[in-house]
């Protein structure tokens, strides 16, 4: 899939949430909470959709986090969700997901990458 034809075929969804900032980044870069929250354990497990993969391969602190999506049930190859948050007030935060089917994420050499390991620290 090109770079065009994957930006025709992206999935854009956004929400507000009544929570702070901090708590939906926890949420969505904590494993245990994202996956009670999507349903989805990461790298599969337990759950009824085991079959999708997903992981963490770079985040930008309380701001954005992008993932390696793959589902081996489809003929798609791996794809990349970023999730973006934006304050909004101090208790409410806009959390826009896309989703790039067949797009990996490559980062720039200058930006401000964090790897997952970042996290825990």
């Amino acid at each position: 899939m090109s770079e065009r034809e994957s930006r025709q075929a992206e999935i854009v969804h956004e929400c507000d949430f009544d929570h702070p900032l901090e708590q939906v980044w926890k949420a969505v870069t904590t494993p245990a909470l994202l996956a009670r929250w999507i349903g989805l354990a990461p790298g599969g497990g337990d759950t009824a959709r085991s079959e999708i993969d997903y992981r963490i391969v770079e985040t930008q602190a309380h701001e954005r986090v992008w993932f390696a999506w793959h589902d081996p049930a489809t003929d798609q190859p791996q794809s990349t969700v970023l999730i973006e948050l934006e304050p909004l007030a101090p208790d409410r935060t806009r959390l826009r997901l896309t989703h790039r089917p067949g797009v990996m994420h490559q980062r720039a050499a200058n930006d401000s990458y964090h790897s997952p390991r970042a996290l825990a620290a």
